[in-house]
């Protein structure tokens, strides 16, 4: 698994992309954010799985910018330091927090 999974569910709709990833066990979480909005750099305890699904965020893992839009999947380790930028559109992201293996 890639960190960055471009067009992963392309042409999906949103209820699709749900759907995927409770097929994959997962309970996703909705998340919008409004054009604009900033995510300080930070650390989590535990992944991130990200399943875009409208606009577009530019997110900046270890130092590495990931231009993300609908249809695209990013999966963010907890021990990377993380900060993001939302596209002029504003984004809509189904999140999951994955335990990490041994935690």
């Amino acid at each position: 698994m890639g960190i960055h999974e471009r067009q992963l569910y392309q042409n999906l709709s949103e209820d699709e992309v749900s759907s995927r990833l409770s097929g994959e066990g997962y309970a996703p979480h909705r998340v919008s954010e409004p054009a604009g909005a900033t995510y300080d750099n930070h650390k989590n305890s535990y992944d991130l799985i990200l399943a875009f699904v409208a606009g577009s965020a530019d997110v900046k893992i270890s130092g590495q910018v990931y231009p993300c839009k609908a249809g695209d999947r990013l999966n963010i380790p907890g021990d990377q330091p993380h900060s993001a930028v939302v596209g002029s559109d504003g984004v809509t992201y189904l999140m999951l927090q994955v335990s990490r293996h041994g935690d």
